[in-house]
């Protein structure tokens, strides 16, 4: 009890983002940094860089010096691992213990379960991230060998392969992932590296210490809920694009080009934020179900964003034991039971996500004389730190957010905030939990 009055993890964890996001506008505005860009823009690369995200305002490939790259590179590093993250890694490397109050950060920034083993598991996810991100600019290099130099393919691949794993979406390539859009390999990879960072380190660390070093027997409830959401959803929206799209956006493509983009446009969605083909050629009822797909997300303790697919799981799974009429019960899963203390979370989580969605796209649409399917459309990929958009009608290789005026950018900003450090954090920095020391007299209303 004393350690909750005393830190206040939440508060601490979004100033930490505040602060990183403050530098990085600064090291953006420097002239070595571009060829000119506004404060309000630097500070909206910064935010998209940090929070993962992949909304662009400035050409990543045109308007950035290597300088202004190299910063970008690590802001997106910085916030697909989480600062917390690769500070606790590195005070494990140098053997130095960890204060109750990093502790404390850490175990909010991942979502942990227990305060267990953190600083291992901290360490673990930093030679995790190391050897996918090194295998990923590996495998990249030789795909893009084929088109560039040895000294240009290196370096696209290494951008490429962290801005994958860490599910950010920033392409160093005007033209995003479009360029390979008739080969497979690059897209491949690229897929492979954000599914896997959007699993989440936990799920991650699971499947190595049960399949591989074979530690144990079964997998966790969580690694389980985890891996069979996330296939369902790929398959759904591979065959759901492949069979809407196959004659509309996809038309002229062969068939094994045309599962291949299916393929990849129904896994980016998932916070990733890459694209082979222009997402605005999309009919609208798939740009509806891509929307879908960035609000639920990634998975807890990964480098995306969203509602998370387990809070989906658990909600989804709660309705079902309403509707059988088993109130007030734990919800059985997999011959396990999920406390209902998680379902109210969840429900909560849900709540505050659509209320701030919402409240944005009511204020951009107030101020902006812009479409608002491309403002909703941007908004649900802001707060899924996605990246995706249906671009700016002046500037066809900027986001949407571009043709928006300072006061626009910034509510997209706030979005991506909210989206990264997730709403219950927010909730919890901003108020303090107050029991109810009373009651009043019962007195039920009509419902439905």
């Amino acid at each position: 009890m004393k350690v909750s009055k005393e830190i206040n993890a939440p508060r601490l964890l979004i100033f930490g983002y505040l602060g990183i996001i403050a530098v990085g506008t600064i090291l953006l505005s420097l002239p070595i940094a571009s060829h000119g860009i506004s404060l309000v823009d630097a500070l909206f690369t910064a935010s998209s860089a940090l929070c993962v995200t992949g909304l662009i305002v400035k050409s990543t490939a045109l308007d950035f010096t290597l300088f202004g790259k190299s910063i970008m590179l690590i802001l997106i590093q910085i916030g697909g691992l989480g600062y917390m993250t690769l500070s606790t890694s590195f005070f494990f490397f140098l053997g130095r213990k960890i204060s109750l109050r990093d502790r404390v950060l850490f175990k909010e920034s991942i979502n942990f379960l227990t305060f267990e083993n953190l600083t291992k598991f901290a360490w673990r996810v930093f030679k995790i991230t190391i050897a996918f991100e090194t295998a990923g600019t590996i495998l990249l290099f030789f795909s893009f060998l084929e088109r560039f130099d040895p000294l240009t393919a290196v370096g696209h691949a290494f951008f490429h392969s962290v801005s994958a794993f860490c599910n950010a979406g920033f392409s160093s390539f005007s033209e995003n992932m479009a360029l390979f859009s008739r080969s497979v390999s690059a897209p491949l990879v690229v897929a492979l590296l954000f599914i896997i960072g959007g699993v989440g380190f936990v799920v991650i660390s699971d499947v190595y210490t049960t399949v591989i070093k074979k530690e144990k027997k079964k997998l966790a409830l969580h690694s389980k809920i985890v891996l069979k959401t996330t296939i369902l959803l790929i398959v759904i929206g591979t065959v759901f694009i492949l069979l809407y799209e196959g004659n509309k956006s996809l038309f002229g493509y062969s068939f094994f080009s045309k599962l291949s983009l299916s393929f990849f446009q129904a896994v980016t969605p998932r916070t990733a934020g890459f694209n082979t083909i222009t997402i605005s050629l999309f009919s609208p009822l798939t740009l509806v179900l891509l929307m879908l797909f960035m609000f639920i997300g990634a998975s807890p303790g990964g480098t995306g964003g969203g509602i998370k697919t387990t809070t989906f799981v658990v909600l989804v799974s709660w309705a079902k034991e309403l509707l059988l009429g088993r109130y007030g019960t734990d919800i059985p899963a997999s011959k396990k039971r999920i406390p209902i203390e998680q379902a109210f979370r969840s429900f909560h989580i849900v709540i505050l996500s659509v209320s701030i969605v919402l409240g944005a796209f009511f204020l951009i649409v107030l101020v902006e004389n812009q479409s608002p399917l491309k403002v909703l459309f941007e908004l649900f990929s802001a707060f899924g730190t996605v990246g995706l958009s249906l671009g700016s009608s002046i500037n066809q290789v900027c986001s949407f957010s571009y043709d928006l005026s300072a006061v626009g950018k910034l509510l997209i900003v706030l979005v991506m905030i909210a989206g990264r450090v997730g709403t219950l954090t927010i909730g919890s920095a901003l108020l303090q939990p107050r029991p109810l020391e009373y009651s009043y007299p019962e007195e039920p209303i009509i419902i439905g």
